[in-house]
């Protein structure tokens, strides 16, 4: 009987070990950012970091902007699609997100002006990033947070 009992345990030890480490949904994470404070007609390049058990993590990436201001917050309300490119069969890899400055991160943002000031308030900003895969499976969420200087 005890030898059973310990086969037994040996048995769940070994099938707890043997799990994937990767999950269908897709995991993405951020790597990197080249900017923290976006200057004046900057891109913001920030690095992916995915894993996805089936690999088919080429689908769409989605980004949704909200600005944090106290003066003039902000959300879109329809968040930015990109298309991803191709990754033959990868269950993990990396991608770089590409924000320009006029369109991907001040785009239909109103600027806020300084009180008694010509000049424009900057921009805190939330970037919530999704990635879509083949099976339509979303990703967890991935924020990036960074002001953009307004002109």
């Amino acid at each position: 009987m005890k030898q059973i009992f310990i086969l037994c345990i040996g048995a769940l030890v070994f099938a707890a070990c043997n799990k994937d480490k990767f999950q269908t949904k897709p995991h993405i994470k951020i790597e990197s950012q080249n900017y923290d404070f976006v200057p004046r007609n900057q891109d913001l390049k920030i690095v992916l970091s995915f894993t996805d058990k089936e690999g088919d993590v080429d689908d769409s990436l989605y980004v949704v902007r909200t600005r944090l201001n106290k003066r003039g917050p902000y959300t879109d309300i329809k968040p930015q699609g990109f298309k991803i490119p191709s990754f033959p069969d990868n269950p993990s890899g990396e991608m770089t997100l590409t924000l320009t400055y006029g369109f991907g991160l001040t785009a239909g943002i109103s600027t806020i002006s300084i009180p008694g000031s010509t000049q424009k308030e900057p921009d805190t900003m939330a970037l919530k990033i999704v990635v879509l895969d083949k099976a339509k499976n979303v990703s967890d969420t991935a924020t990036a947070n960074v002001i953009v200087e307004r002109f």
